[in-house]
Parts: C-alpha cells; sequence; structure tokens
C-alpha cells in the first residue's frame, strides 16, 4: 500500500509553480520559481521529488501554457517544449498527466470555494451546464468544461485566444489602427494579456508618437489606483474588450454555468475593473442580449490550475506504488 504523494506543476514558460499534495486532496501550499528551460524545470521537479522520495511518488499531472500536441507542449511564444515521455522517464513513474493549462484551470472551476469567487456579472448558473474559462495573463487562455450524461465532467482546451478581436466602440477605434500597422493581425491575445493593458496605455498616452514600447502593466495599474485619467481609461477599455471576448465565449460553449476568470492579471486589477463597461459589453449581443443577461460571470482567486491538477487523482491511487505498475512504452 503506497502512502505517498502526488506532483503538481504549472508551467508558463517563465514560472513555475509546483505543489505536493495527497490523491483526492486539494493543494494546500505551493511554491513559484523562475523557470525557463527544460535544465531549470528538470532541477526543480528533482529538488521536488527527492524531498518525499521517488518510492513515495506517487505520480505527477503537469499543464502548460500551449496546446498538447502528441504528449508534447511546446509553450507558447518559446521554442520551451516539456513531453509526457521525458516526464515519465524523470520522475520514474508512468502516471504522470500532461494538460494545457487552461483544461486544468477548467478542471479546477467546480472545486474553488465560494470565497475564492466574486461575481462581475450577476447571474444564476444554470444547472448541469457547461462552464467557461477565461484568462488573460502573459497570454490569453480559454477552455471549457462541459457536464458527462452520467457523472463528472469532460474538459475541452481551445486556443481561443487567438481568434480575431475588432473595435467595437468609437474609443477603440485608434487603437485598433495603430496595432493592426504594428502587428498586422490583432487577435484576442493581443490586447487581452499584460502586454496588451501596457500597449493600451502607452497608445492612448501619446497617441501621435511614431512609436511606441507597452507600459508596464503593474504601472498603469499603481497609476489607476492613484486616479490617473489615462491609467484609469486604459483599464476601461481593457474590461470593456474584455466583456465582448467572453461574451463571445460564453456563446460559443453555451456556458449557461457561467464564466470563470482565473489569472494572477485579473487578481492584480481586482476592484479596478470597470465592471459597467465590461458588462455592457458583454450582453452587447444584439439578438442573444438576453440569453447572456442570465449568464453570470466570476472572477476567481487562487490557483485553479492546481486545483484542477489535483483532481486528476483519487484516493484509489494511493493503492499501488509505483513498483507494482508496468512501466509504459514512452
Amino acid at each position: 500500500m503506497a502512502q505517498g504523494s502526488v506532483l503538481l506543476a504549472d508551467l508558463n514558460g517563465r514560472d513555475l509553480i509546483l505543489a505536493l499534495t495527497r490523491p483526492g486532496e486539494p493543494p494546500r501550499d505551493h511554491v513559484t520559481q523562475p523557470c525557463a528551460s527544460l535544465a531549470e524545470l528538470e532541477a526543480a521537479l528533482l529538488t521536488a521529488v527527492r524531498e518525499i522520495g521517488f518510492d513515495n511518488l506517487i505520480g505527477a499531472a503537469v499543464c502548460a501554457a500551449g496546446p498538447e500536441i502528441d504528449g508534447a507542449i511546446t509553450i507558447t511564444g518559446t521554442r520551451f517544449t516539456v513531453s509526457l515521455g521525458w516526464l515519465r522517464g524523470l520522475l520514474r513513474t508512468p502516471r504522470v498527466n500532461l494538460i494545457n493549462d487552461f483544461t486544468a484551470c477548467a478542471l479546477g472551476a467546480p472545486r474553488l470555494a465560494p470565497d475564492a469567487m466574486e461575481s462581475v456579472h450577476d447571474g444564476v448558473p444554470a444547472r448541469s451546464s457547461t462552464i467557461a474559462v477565461v484568462g488573460p495573463n502573459l497570454g490569453l487562455g480559454v477552455a471549457c468544461l462541459a457536464p458527462l450524461r452520467v457523472d463528472g465532467w469532460l474538459a475541452v482546451p481551445s486556443e481561443g485566444g487567438h481568434i480575431d478581436l475588432a473595435a467595437g466602440e468609437p474609443r477603440e477605434v485608434a487603437i485598433f489602427e495603430r496595432l493592426r500597422a504594428v502587428h498586422g493581425h490583432v487577435s484576442a491575445e493581443h490586447l487581452l494579456c499584460q502586454q496588451g493593458l501596457g500597449e493600451i496605455h502607452a497608445l492612448l498616452a501619446r497617441p501621435d508618437a511614431a512609436a511606441f514600447s507597452p507600459t508596464n502593466d503593474n504601472a498603469v495599474i499603481d497609476l489607476c489606483r492613484s486616479g490617473d485619467p489615462i491609467a484609469v481609461e486604459a483599464i476601461s477599455i481593457f474590461s470593456a474588450l474584455l466583456g465582448a471576448f467572453v461574451g463571445d465565449i460564453a456563446l460559443l460553449y453555451a456556458a449557461r454555468g457561467g464564466v470563470y476568470l482565473n489569472s494572477p492579471l485579473m487578481e492584480r486589477i481586482d476592484g479596478l475593473l470597470d465592471r459597467e463597461a465590461f458588462g455592457r459589453r458583454f450582453r452587447d449581443k444584439g439578438r442573444m442580449s438576453a440569453y447572456l443577461s442570465a449568464i453570470p460571470v466570476y472572477l476567481t482567486r487562487g490557483r485553479c490550475t492546481l486545483l484542477g491538477l489535483s483532481s486528476l487523482f483519487t484516493p484509489s491511487d494511493l493503492r499501488y506504488t509505483t513498483s507494482e505498475i508496468a512501466f509504459l512504452d514512452c
């Protein structure tokens, strides 16, 4: 009978979040450390496992910011690739899950405690209905969770953050024109991320400048908190664009169970979110406005990814040690 732990890891190409927990239990603590290479990831994972001993490792669940293709994830915007076979060999166990980070986020959404959720658009979640998760941060994550007919959930990964985004109000037109001149194609992720918030602020601050560099997103948030009118407008535009995008995602997935916003950037924006602008654009979908009016949107706090990863193991996983399981063909 194994009496061990499972290793949980959330990787975005810049940072690594690690936690250890027992199968069937949510993680209680986690550590965050820099991690921008496979060598750094290897060192961090080995250090964590050696602390508990390889014989006490039940298995591992790892998520990363990018699409999972044939058992590997290359983190979006980097050359950093992690594979299922490599993880199994490193951790000396076949019991490894490798999934997209927002697939993990979706799995974690129903497990959030009520005090980790705050409504930013009132509504009543429909029972046994799809849930969507959206997270603007370094990029823009999107996933959904669909109820199964008998019991449980099916997580559906997505690369929806890369779909097109368009100006919806006059104040946004000049911003889109400038960004198209720079980037060509403007996706939702171009604006609904840390750099996007900084670019919106920079373009408002110097609308006639021939060139611009994004303002640091933390600086925009601090300026907004102090009442700076340009920063306030930047976050208002960001809020409106986010509301429009989240409304599209709610329609795409028929997410009548609610939409969850989960990311460090959203936690930092928190009460500065322009809820009127967000809600106005969320509902502004023509004949589907009434449909969207009933869908709740929640701002969530905490490591939703780790909760989701922990759900991939159950107490029954304690029955066998790693040495009792035939090693899979990696």
